[in-house]
């Protein structure tokens, strides 16, 4: 019992970083698929919350802190994605490519109103650490098998 609370708390806390680095820590210490995708999503879905519930400082540490050429550019690629495929694509899109964090850090600089963008965010959060982790333990457990 003590051992899968230090798995899931160990997801979980890494998750919080991000969904790419939760998956193969949740591999390595051999958790349940589903384990994983839950914990990593819940991990990630707490960084977007409270980005978002401070959104005004986030927003100030970020203009303060980026250089403007790269904040043109970080902006620049997530307005295509907002252009093409709207608010919907950008929540559900980036946190897969992208990851949760910086999802949330461009949404609050260039979306007027955050609060509609955090439920498409976090299905897509969602979405991506169930699909990752199934890309994921399925390769390996095929890599396993192969060799």
């Amino acid at each position: 019992m003590e051992n899968v609370i230090i798995r899931v708390f160990t997801i979980y806390v890494v998750g919080i970083t991000g969904i790419w680095k939760a998956i193969p820590v949740g591999i390595a210490l051999k958790s349940h698929p589903m384990e994983i995708a839950i914990f990593t999503a819940l991990g990630s879905i707490t960084t977007v919350i409270l980005l978002f519930y401070f959104g005004d400082s986030v927003k100030r540490w970020v203009l303060k802190n980026w250089s403007e050429e790269k904040l043109k550019k970080k902006k620049g690629r997530f307005s295509h994605i907002v252009d093409k495929y709207g608010l919907v694509g950008l929540g559900i899109i980036t946190p897969g490519i992208f990851g949760p964090i910086t999802a949330i850090i461009v949404g609050l600089l260039i979306i007027k109103n955050t609060s509609k963008l955090m439920p498409h965010l976090i299905a897509g959060i969602v979405l991506w650490s169930f699909l990752l982790t199934w890309v994921a333990t399925t390769s390996f457990d095929l890599l396993k098998n192969w060799f």
